[in-house]
């Protein structure tokens, strides 16, 4: 046996195996196939954040794995949309695989984090904007962060499971600007997704993080048609799995999983 050749041909593989894990100039947003729950990931270079985590530490971590570097156990930042399981459950299990610098789940409005030219604005933090719960609201969901952010001139809004009265009261404080991508509140709740949200947000893609056949029936067929109304294209976890967004700043590609 010729070691000398084979070692050269291992050398070769081993070489463009890193080379495909190496960390491009872009910015990749990832949403998870979590089931029913949003986990999403954002990486830039040598950063990554969290963005929720679902419920499941084995679906997350899965994602978190195919995402970053095999040598790379840091995540910068982890953030929080509010306590719910399928939002926050599956926090433990990533901070024993990985080492989390921070973790932010209880911003105020008005809070930054920067890196380069990447930022995520708190444009409500985790105190309700509104003083009573209607519909199928809940103090919970009611206390979801919703941040926007934002790469050069490419902007995505997250939204946790807000409903439609917090919605209109964000509306109403003129704090929403027009967006490149949503991430759909509450699953795609049928109390969500309202029109004079959507008016101001105009998205061109609107992801839902759902689970397949649910017991809730998510998306609802209502908040569908008005996100189609405003002509966002829908990318769904439950048909499409785990869901990349690619952007250098200025334009974006899509991929799906299936």
């Amino acid at each position: 046996m010729n070691w000398k050749r084979w070692s050269v041909v291992i050398m070769f593989f081993s070489s463009v195996w890193v080379w495909q894990q190496w960390p491009d100039s872009r910015l990749h947003l990832v949403f998870c196939d979590v089931g029913q729950g949003d986990g999403a990931i954002v990486v830039l270079g040598a950063f990554q954040a969290v963005v929720d985590t679902g419920a499941y530490e084995d679906r997350m971590v899965q994602c978190l794995s195919k995402n970053m570097p095999f040598w790379d156990r840091k995540i910068e930042v982890i953030f929080l949309s509010h306590a719910d399981k399928d939002h926050a459950g599956a926090l433990p299990g990533i901070r024993k695989r990985y080492v989390v610098q921070k973790i932010v789940d209880h911003p105020h409005i008005k809070d930054i984090v920067r890196y380069g030219n990447l930022s995520f604005d708190i444009i409500k933090g985790s105190e309700p904007v509104v003083t009573s719960v209607t519909g199928g609201g809940s103090e919970s969901n009611e206390s979801s962060v919703v941040m926007r952010m934002v790469y050069v001139g490419f902007s995505a809004l997250f939204t946790g499971d807000l409903h439609e009265d917090s919605e209109l009261a964000l509306v109403e404080m003129g704090v929403l600007r027009k967006t490149d991508v949503l991430k759909v509140s509450h699953h795609g709740s049928k109390y969500g997704s309202g029109k004079e949200f959507l008016d101001r947000l105009r998205p061109k893609l609107a992801v839902i993080s759902v689970g397949e056949k649910n017991n809730y029936g998510h998306p609802n067929g209502d908040a569908l048609i008005r996100l189609e109304v405003v002509g966002a294209k829908i990318l769904r976890t439950d048909k499409m799995g785990m869901v990349s967004i690619l952007s250098d700043g200025k334009t974006m590609e899509v991929f799906r999983e299936k």
